[in-house]
């Protein structure tokens, strides 16, 4: 009886610090996610833009070689969709593929680095060109960049291109916009074009919003 109450003791004893352990670890693990979560928190709110820009300065570009005869200015020429548009221009041998982008396009011609929003940096390419044909195929990160990048990029500087293709006498404006235009928060089953767009106020994400009223204006 004896041992049997003395190994009983040492049972609940042994229950008993297992119980204190796992306090402890849970209070620790506790311990180390609140910061991490408020960390993760601050950074969200406080987001920076990744993408940061400054005018640049003006220069002469390559010129197109001597046996092309068309000019096809591309926006977004690096991206997976502008990748696929580029090899299908690539099956005329008359055009020179001019690619304006922060990242150089292999399969272009002739590559341009800037940022779209540098207006009076892509002027200057159509004074040096005699460019037909403008397609944008533009995409922005989805994550970690500021509301203010998706207004600038899919929404101000798309507006301030159309004006100056007009002004500079191009003859083909394409613009590849994006589902989300349609928002990525609304069920979509089989829809067409038909149907009626979300009204403004029910989109949630910034990505979207700038793509509809890019489309719209």
């Amino acid at each position: 009886s004896e041992l049997r109450e003395a190994a009983g003791g040492r049972a609940g004893a042994a229950r008993r610090s297992a119980a204190r352990a796992a306090a402890t670890m849970k209070l620790t693990a506790m311990h180390l996610l609140v910061p991490i979560l408020a960390a993760v928190l601050y950074e969200w709110i406080h987001v920076q833009p990744k993408i940061q820009w400054k005018p640049a300065e003006p220069q002469r570009f390559n010129p197109c070689p001597s046996d092309k005869t068309e000019q096809v200015l591309i926006f977004g020429a690096t991206s997976m969709l502008g990748k696929y548009i580029v090899e299908s221009y690539r099956k005329n041998p008359s055009i020179c593929l001019l690619s304006y982008s922060r990242s150089a396009c292999p399969r272009c011609h002739v590559h341009i680095k800037g940022d779209l929003r540098d207006i009076r940096h892509v002027e200057r390419v159509f004074d040096q060109f005699n460019v037909k044909t403008v397609l944008t195929a533009v995409k922005p990160p989805l994550l970690g960049i500021h509301y203010r990048d998706y207004v600038e990029l899919n929404l101000l500087s798309m507006l301030e291109l159309v004006k100056l293709s007009k002004a500079k006498g191009v003859e083909h404006f394409i613009y590849v916009s994006s589902i989300a235009a349609a928002s990525h928060y609304i069920p979509h089953n089989m829809s067409t074009e038909d149907e009626p767009k979300p009204l403004y106020t029910d989109y949630e994400a910034p990505y979207d919003i700038s793509k509809r009223i890019a489309e719209d204006a």
